[in-house]
């Protein structure tokens, strides 16, 4: 094994640790773990260039390679920068000097700070994506480095049973402020947990279907054992802790994912596994309609859902109102809170704060402005695209289909919640995005 191999062996161990630990303290929504992360990514990135640098060779995938996402993403980066800057252009509304934190002297941000921390969170987003995708051009580490991931999310989900049942309800050990019954594992809230959780199941069900196939070295019996105790049962897990976690959107987006595998492995699997994604649909569809007419904690919240709506409804409203006073500029990034604090009215109540839309494209389209906006969505739909024709072309369409599903989930999610604004769900939609990209290049490589 040569030393770049190596090199890029223990950097996707890294890479995949850091998605794995970046939960941990609260979903990394406090900017110092945050930060903390960013500076671990940055160090890693440092180390990449310094090795390519000392090595004369090339990065293995060159960003020539997506290169109108790198464009679109990269203009936003820039747009956050022009807006941190005194010139001017677009100043923020006189009300927003009500704010104690503003600083809005000649700035597009109502929150310059706000801005900065999200300029550093889209950096550090961009990097770990460049890195990752490194990593997994050659096969079989991607599938390593897949494997890794999966069970590191089962063991988020066993974390979380433990915490809901065993030790009593708590949140990292902690007595809980809300969600009480529900499995918020080391989340703050339990549609941020599901949301994680239903990436580990589409990556379940795509190596139940897609694990092994080029593998003929052992028998079928062996092949059977390795799927159900490696690939089975952390699926189970999951699963159960989705369950647990009673949120009506985070089941629905893991049942939408999981079934685009199993329907991809319809068409792509041959024999027994044809049969058994067919069974599984149909099974999760019974499964469906039997649980509509069970009672249960997550039954009895969707009997909320009117209520919910009304209050949501309003939010929306009134955050397209902030979007038609700035549709072009916005008010600046991570400023959502103070400028919709400007606009909220009844029936919201005062009291009450919202620090998220509730729906990520709205949020951004506030923030940033609507063209900023759209870059930063098409920038990952490109990227997503590209996997999921992998996934209905390639012969290795295993970790293809999960990427473009997971970026279906957590894309779909966002439009009623704040899942993709938590940055460990990032970090790990990412990991499994650049996975999924990497190997759907034409050449893969099978060495170093």
């Amino acid at each position: 094994m040569s030393r770049r191999s190596k090199g890029h062996d223990y950097l996707g161990w890294a890479l995949v640790a850091t998605a794995v630990l970046a939960p941990l303290p609260l979903g990394g929504i406090r900017a110092f773990f945050f930060m903390l992360y960013a500076v671990v990514v940055a160090v890693m990135g440092v180390f990449y260039a310094v090795g390519l640098y000392r090595g004369h060779v090339r990065p293995r995938l060159p960003l020539s390679a997506f290169a109108i996402p790198v464009v679109l993403f990269g203009l936003v980066i820039v747009w956050l920068l022009i807006t941190l800057l005194p010139i001017g252009i677009g100043a923020a509304p006189e009300w927003a000097a009500l704010s104690p934190l503003a600083d809005v002297t000649g700035r597009v941000s109502i929150g310059p700070g706000a801005t900065f921390d999200m300029l550093v969170r889209y950096l550090t987003y961009a990097l770990f994506f460049v890195l990752a995708v490194q990593v997994s051009v050659e096969k079989q580490r991607a599938k390593t480095l897949f494997r890794l991931i999966y069970w590191g999310i089962a063991a988020h989900a066993l974390l979380a049973l433990a915490s809901l049942t065993y030790f009593g309800d708590v949140l990292l050990f902690l007595p809980k402020d809300a969600y009480f019954g529900d499995a918020t594992g080391v989340f703050v809230n339990r549609n941020s947990f599901a949301t994680f959780a239903a990436f580990g199941a589409i990556m379940g069900v795509a190596l139940v279907f897609g694990d092994d196939e080029d593998d003929v070295a052992r028998s079928r019996l062996s092949r059977l054992l390795v799927r159900l105790g490696f690939n089975v049962a952390p699926l189970a897990l999951i699963g159960l802790a989705l369950a647990f976690s009673h949120s009506r959107m985070g089941m629905f987006v893991a049942a939408l994912g999981t079934g685009v595998v199993a329907l991809i492995a319809v068409f792509r699997s041959t024999g027994a596994r044809r049969i058994l994604a067919g069974v599984l649909i149909v099974v999760g569809l019974v499964a469906g309609a039997v649980l509509a007419n069970t009672g249960g904690v997550l039954f009895e919240r969707m009997a909320t859902v009117d209520r919910d709506a009304d209050i949501r409804l309003a939010v929306y409203e009134q955050t397209l109102d902030l979007i038609a006073s700035r549709p072009l500029i916005g008010y600046g990034g991570g400023t959502y809170e103070d400028a919709f604090r400007a606009v909220k009215a009844d029936p919201i109540s005062p009291d009450v704060t919202f620090d998220a839309a509730h729906d990520l494209y709205l949020e951004l389209a506030t923030e940033l402005g609507i063209p900023a906006a759209i870059a930063v969505v098409l920038s990952v739909l490109l990227l997503a695209g590209t996997t999921a024709v992998a996934a209905i072309r390639r012969e290795n369409w295993m970790i293809p289909a999960a990427s473009a599903a997971a970026v279906l989930a957590g894309g779909v999610h966002s439009l009623v919640d704040f899942s993709l604004q938590i940055p460990a769900i990032v970090l790990m939609m990412l990991l499994i995005l650049a996975l999924g990209f990497a190997q759907s290049r034409p050449i893969q490589l099978s060495g170093e």
